[in-house]
């Protein structure tokens, strides 16, 4: 089976490959819904097993490749069970799903291939859950989809699948979510492995906001077929360990699924025992290990002293631990052993901290005593079986500053913050200092409670500029309170600067985002997002009295590379209509693909968004809308020294950036105003050094522009693509 088959997915051809086959009818003439395209297939007679499998191939390979793709995604979700930890999942949602009939038959499979297909063919909704379980331990490893709380209940005994009240549950997340179908829920025990205790997941299932598309008919029509994209988060309660582990694209659905749950599920009252974020601020510690003793009327704490510090010097592979009694000075024994605060200075951070605690409380003579150990994302409070401990041990981490819950921007700070967001959001890369925050007037603490940033290290190599040096200088340990000491390349001795301004931060881009769409939400409404690409997003359809329109919030549209890849994404969707582009960063270009361009900068009044935006903002799209079309006439605007936006009637607008690009078009647009039409090839390279007229604009986004707006009409020559202007051959 040599031949290739160009238009057969992977996972199909390999299943054709590999599977029994009757099972290859059952999946084959499986349709998941009307709208899937149905695949011509005539089974082939012959009784020789390989010669069957080869027809089989080469009849669906004169398929399309586009009417193949539902078969491909089931080919791949089959098999993604049947392999690695998949079976187990398949395994243990039919156990406790199925009845011992159909789990007989469900055994009685020839492999794992054949199982995972049985209980996809036959049981769905029970597949999309082993789906879910196989994914769950994995998400952990995707910091954009995960959270991870504490929750300070009274028992942590294990609660069954089948004790949870899916249905109030379903209705309080309907509530908060605003959402207008009701929330599905599905429960799942799961087992305990050797590396996980024993937990309870809840699959919560969604409709998101009411989307659109258009559909292209045969006969050439176009009709919108509304929908609403499925959305799915996951939690997993763990009540040995009092975490519940969130896993969903939405922040705001991640919060209050785990505020749902505590409160139904686990009846805690959240408004005196709040869910705790796993964060902690050990930053402190770096000042000093003494730790101070509240003052409280119904708790008598006696001692709180820090009995063990681990320390990594340098960089997290170099380590050093101290450990004390409760009745020793850790901070003198580290004087007199170590060099005291020597070792703060000179520490990268902090793996462990340990806190030996003495309390009495009233109307009891016996002392009590127990101990608090925590890292920056984990402590030992959700493992402590008495409510008295884990209550203490919350609070004092709380008096000394230590917990970290997630606190989100209120409407207020996201009003006042909102020009400082937006260029956060259109930074081009990921990660920024502190230095930069500071200079934006926003406190890095205060976005990391809210979600939007996290530490992440501090800079080896920074710039500084005064009278007396200029350029890269290295830093090191601190050199004082708040400071770091920094020398130059060759070891120079050039003072201190801010620990701060050094430190680096990476940005939380999913809660960013939420902040940001809550402030637009009155432009744009309850709108869900899409993400078209890592710096576009599709925010859903504007409706006004007499239209639809697309919206989308684009960012990095100052760097020409991203522009254009963008500007091929927007033209693929232009069946869409003409939309809206709003961008956090003011930019020269006044379209992109099908689409007016509008900087949000320009529709904030004193820092907020209000009612009169939307007025504004309609206006400039009315105005822009006719260009979006290719305007009037063939013409090149000039934008800047570098940029020029192409306009040719009925096409959408080009963006065209850089000295090669601009003479390649300006070249174009002079031989057809001047009746020539076409440019020969060497006339219109030249200056360029490129070998083509193609070769100017990026590999991937040639093929949108070469053949749509300029084309090589017969051998050694080009010419604009005006064919379908009146008065145009």
């Amino acid at each position: 089976m040599s031949r290739k088959f160009r238009n057969l997915g992977p996972e199909t051809h390999e299943l054709v490959e590999t599977a029994p086959i009757p099972l290859l009818h059952e999946i084959f003439e499986y349709r998941g819904s009307d709208t899937e395209p149905e695949i011509a297939i005539e089974w082939p007679a012959t009784e020789e097993e390989e010669e069957w499998r080869a027809v089989l191939l080469g009849q669906l390979n004169a398929s399309p490749a586009d009417d193949l793709r539902p078969i491909e995604d089931r080919c791949r979700r089959i098999r993604s069970l049947a392999r690695g930890k998949g079976p187990t999942s398949l395994e243990h949602v039919a156990n406790e799903r199925r009845s011992h009939e159909e789990l007989e038959e469900f055994d009685a499979q020839l492999d794992a291939l054949c199982r995972s297909a049985w209980l996809f063919l036959r049981y769905p909704e029970d597949f999309e859950d082993a789906e879910a379980f196989h994914a769950a331990r994995q998400y952990r490893d995707f910091g954009k989809m995960y959270d991870s709380f504490e929750v300070n209940v009274e028992t942590a005994a294990r609660i069954d699948a089948g004790e949870i009240d899916e249905d109030a549950l379903a209705s309080l997340l309907t509530a908060k979510l605003e959402l207008p179908s009701r929330v599905t829920i599905r429960s799942l025990d799961l087992p305990r492995t050797q590396n996980h205790p024993a937990s309870v997941m809840v699959i919560v299932r969604h409709g998101g906001p009411l989307s659109s598309v258009l559909n292209h008919k045969d006969n050439g029509m176009r009709s919108p077929i509304y929908f609403r994209p499925p959305n799915e988060a996951t939690l997993i309660w763990t009540p040995a360990e009092r975490t519940m582990e969130i896993c969903g694209p939405a922040p705001k659905v991640r919060k209050l699924l785990g505020d749902g749950f505590a409160e139904v599920v686990l009846k805690a009252d959240l408004s005196s025992k709040p869910l705790s974020w796993r964060r902690y601020d050990l930053s402190r510690f770096r000042k000093s290990l003494t730790l101070p003793l509240p003052s409280w009327d119904d708790v008598d704490v006696s001692a709180a002293r820090l009995i063990e510090v681990e320390l990594r010097l340098g960089n997290w592979a170099r380590r050093l631990a101290l450990r004390v009694t409760i009745d020793d000075d850790i901070e003198a024994v580290a004087q007199r052993y170590l060099g005291g605060d020597r070792i703060l200075k000179h520490a990268e951070g902090f793996s462990r901290l340990a806190v030996a605690v003495r309390y009495g409380l009233p109307g009891s003579k016996k002392e009590r005593s127990f101990e608090i150990s925590f890292g920056d994302t984990r402590s030992n409070l959700q493992s402590k079986t008495e409510a008295e401990q884990r209550d203490l041990g919350y609070r004092l981490l709380q008096f000394w500053g230590i917990l970290d819950r997630l606190q989100p921007l209120d409407q207020g700070e996201i009003s006042s913050f909102l020009p400082v967001l937006l260029r956060l959001h259109d930074l081009p890369e990921d990660e920024i200092a502190g230095g930069m925050i500071r200079q934006h007037g926003l406190d890095p603490k205060r976005l990391i409670q809210a979600g939007i940033l996290d530490l992440r290290r501090k800079q080896n190599i920074v710039l500084i500029d005064d009278e007396d040096d200029f350029g890269d200088v290295e830093t090191g340990a601190m050199s004082g309170q708040g400071q770091a000491a920094i020398a130059g390349l060759h070891g120079e001795d050039l003072g201190s600067v801010p620990l701060e301004d050094i430190r680096q931060y990476v940005i939380r881009r999913d809660w960013l985002e939420e902040n940001l769409l809550a402030a637009l939400k009155p432009l744009i409404g309850r709108a869900g997002i899409e993400h078209l690409d890592g710096d576009l997003i599709h925010l859903g359809r504007w409706r006004t009295a007499d239209a639809e329109i697309p919206i989308y919030f684009a960012r990095r549209l100052d760097q020409a590379r991203i522009l254009q890849r963008l500007d091929v994404v927007l033209r693929s969707r232009q069946d869409g209509g003409i939309g809206i582009v709003l961008t956090a960063a003011v930019t020269p270009f006044t379209h992109l693909g099908p689409n007016v361009v509008l900087p949000l900068g320009d529709l904030l009044n004193h820092g907020q968004i209000d009612d009169a935006a939307k007025s504004v903002m309609f206006d400039r799209f009315k105005a822009g809308r006719w260009l979006a079309r290719g305007g009037s006439e063939v013409t090149l605007a000039r934008v800047g020294p570098l940029s020029a936006m192409l306009y040719i009637p009925g096409l959408a607008p080009l963006p065209v950036s850089g000295t090669k690009q601009i003479r390649i078009i300006e070249r174009l647009i002079t031989a057809y105003r001047s009746g020539a039409v076409e440019v020969r090839t060497g006339t219109l390279i030249e200056g360029t050094g490129v070998r083509s007229p193609r070769d100017a604009w990026p590999s991937e986004t040639r093929d949108s522009v070469a053949g749509v707006y300029f084309e090589n009409h017969r051998q050694s020559f080009w010419r604009l693509k005006t064919a379908h202007l009146p008065g145009t051959t």
